[in-house]
């Protein structure tokens, strides 16, 4: 289950918030939520993904279409706020700088845990 809708500008920005998983069942959805910001309306589209739980490969795809679509139209395209799991993913797929997320990961496990005394980091 899944849902990507788009707030209105503030601002010169746009932010378009996904939750639940991402996968193929949410297939372009993503790119016409981007593709419905004209650019008179926001220079900036801020892709949200503080809610997903999970991201697969064809949405790991369609962030970086909406991402070269939104350049195709002088609009920059980032990503904010991704749970650690995502925001591996993103980084093990090699996007995480294109989409604007660091590239460091945050201390403990995939899964948000922490590593004990001793365990490898």
């Amino acid at each position: 289950m899944h849902e990507i809708r788009a707030s209105p500008s503030e601002a010169r920005h746009c932010v378009v918030e996904a939750s639940g998983e991402l996968d193929m069942a949410a297939s372009g959805e993503l790119c016409a939520a981007v593709d419905a910001v004209h650019p008179a309306d926001a220079d900036w589209i801020i892709v949200n993904l503080a809610a997903v739980t999970l991201i697969d490969s064809s949405a790991v795809k369609e962030l970086v279409d909406a991402h070269h679509a939104a350049a195709a139209r002088g609009q920059i395209l980032i990503v904010r706020d991704p749970r650690p799991i995502v925001a591996r993913v993103l980084r093990v797929t090699g996007v995480a700088t294109l989409l604007g997320v660091p590239p460091v990961d945050r201390p403990g496990t995939v899964y948000g845990g922490t590593v004990g005394p001793g365990q490898p980091g």
